[in-house]
């Protein structure tokens, strides 16, 4: 075979797709690790952390699995938090059943998208959402999104306990205290959560029929009392600014699940069509938010002209939601019992996701300490704050759900432009890293900071409004400042990186 010269190996070299390779250390497995093993085997227990999980050790393909994943987020997302969300349309910005509808369903929708195209990462990388985003963000900057995403999921875990305690206590009449309420939904969810995803798939492909049907129940006994007429503001009919705060209420009440969606699906063949996922995620996420929340909207519209709701709605939201189904009397308490299945089908996959987060903050040590025991300190962790904090549900998700999507949308910019502008033809070596070959994370990292700036500047909170929000529109534009800023400021920086550090 003739010698290659110089210059043309050089060529060659240059015309070789680039790899983005990953390592990940291989250490010897603690007698722990072994244990755990050992009983992954007996019990079906998951003990798979964010390790990479190889193409051999995945499901072959099925028939279902796209209907698999559409269950999934159908039935995660039935639940009663994204009622509390519906409340705030009429409550808090003073539209109509109509107005808030119409914002709801198409915040839905938006928020729902970039989760189901994040869900995608799942089958493609057989990693975990922010073990795969390592390749977009660089290593020390996603630990900082492993952070803020373990709040964000001990933020949800802590209002479905707090809700299904409420829930619970306004049943039994006051006779059972919502902190046991608290406990029994965060014990359920441990054992499900636990036990990890072929438990977690198999609960939520049943789990969203309870949770339909006392739905349809709860529309019967409700309905009527909607009031489809009528502004609940008296002095003035609510202004553009109105409609655009609950829309992004309810685009931040969907998109916080985008940086776990990948999670769930990392056992999926890599066979798995991105489009069909996608819209497999999508549909059935958006289909189950956009009836939740409308349903919350109608019945903040109710409150206004029905006395008995007026007098829950001033408990807790979670006897708002139990007094609509007062009209069935006993079985009417049956039924917001098994509401409270709702709050346990959302609150699995965070919990599962935060354990996971915690593996990944941890770094080097983290394949040491199995997530079943991260999972397990992590409801302990909720469930205290939950039982601290069950006065104050109101104002924890008024402000909770936009202050945790502002970061998320910076996130989910930096990673859009990635793939879409500096990753197109790019392959990668999803079962190992080493954090030289990752970005630097120099642009991410600035383009974060400058971000978040945007979102404070025009963010309105209770707690504090920024200059720009005070000057235009007085509502929440947090998320689109921090989002738009990102999407503009990244490119031309990320190309100065590529430039001087050719990563």
């Amino acid at each position: 075979m003739p010698d290659i010269e110089q210059g043309q190996e050089e060529k060659i070299l240059k015309s070789v797709p680039k790899v983005e390779v990953l390592e990940i250390s291989s250490e010897t497995p603690s007698k722990l690790q072994r244990w755990m093993s050992t009983f992954e085997r007996i019990s079906g227990l998951e003990t798979r952390g964010i390790e990479h999980v190889p193409i051999e050790e995945r499901q072959p393909p099925r028939s279902d699995d796209y209907l698999r994943i559409f269950l999934l987020w159908f039935s995660s997302s039935l639940t009663g938090n994204n009622l509390i969300v519906g409340l705030y349309g009429p409550s808090f910005d003073g539209l109509d059943l109509s107005d808030a509808a119409v914002c709801a369903v198409f915040g839905c929708i938006v928020g729902c998208a970039a989760v189901g195209y994040m869900s995608t990462w799942g089958p493609r990388s057989g990693n975990r959402t922010l073990i795969a985003t390592q390749y977009f963000l660089g290593y020390h900057l996603s630990k900082l999104c492993c952070l803020l995403n373990i709040l964000t999921m001990l933020g949800y875990g802590m209002v479905n306990c707090i809700l299904g305690g409420q829930i619970l206590f306004a049943v039994s009449g006051g006779q059972t205290a919502v902190t046991v309420g608290i406990a029994v939904v965060a014990i359920l969810t441990w054992c499900i959560a636990t036990f990890g995803m072929p438990l977690f798939h198999l609960y939520s492909r049943y789990a969203w029929i309870f949770q339909m049907a006392i739905l349809c129940i709860m529309i019967g006994c409700a309905g009527p009392f909607f009031d489809t007429t009528h502004y609940i503001s008296t002095d003035s009919q609510p202004s553009p600014s109105h409609r655009l705060s609950f829309f992004s209420l309810c685009v931040a009440s969907a998109i916080t699940w985008s940086p776990s969606s990948a999670d769930y699906f990392v056992y999926f063949p890599p066979s798995t069509k991105r489009w069909k996922m996608f819209l497999a995620a999508t549909t059935g996420m958006s289909l189950a938010m956009t009836l939740t929340t409308v349903l919350g909207v109608g019945l903040a519209t109710g409150v206004y002209t029905n006395e008995l709701w007026q007098e829950a709605a001033l408990t807790s939201p979670g006897s708002l939601l139990a007094t609509s189904f007062t009209s069935l009397r006993g079985f009417g308490g049956f039924c917001a019992i098994i509401f409270v299945l709702g709050m346990v089908s959302n609150n699995i996959p965070c919990t599962y996701s935060a354990g996971l987060n915690f593996q990944m903050l941890l770094g080097r040590h983290d394949t040491r300490i199995p997530r079943p025991l991260l999972t397990t300190i992590e409801v302990v962790i909720y469930t205290v704050c939950a039982i601290l904090g069950h006065q104050y549900l109101d104002v924890i998700m008024e402000d909770f759900l936009p202050l945790m999507s502002y970061w998320i949308v910076i996130w989910l910019a930096i990673c859009l432009e990635e793939e879409w502008i500096f990753k197109r033809g790019y392959t990668y070596d999803w079962s190992s890293y080493n954090a030289g070959r990752l970005p630097k994370g120099l642009a991410a990292g600035f383009c974060f900071l400058i971000g978040c700036i945007g979102a404070i500047m025009g963010m309105k909170q209770s707690y504090f409004t920024g200059p720009i929000s005070q000057a235009l529109f007085q509502c929440d534009l947090g998320i689109w400042f921090a989002f738009g800023l990102t999407v503009s400021i990244y490119p031309p920086l990320r190309f100065v990186e590529k430039r001087f550090f050719g990563q």
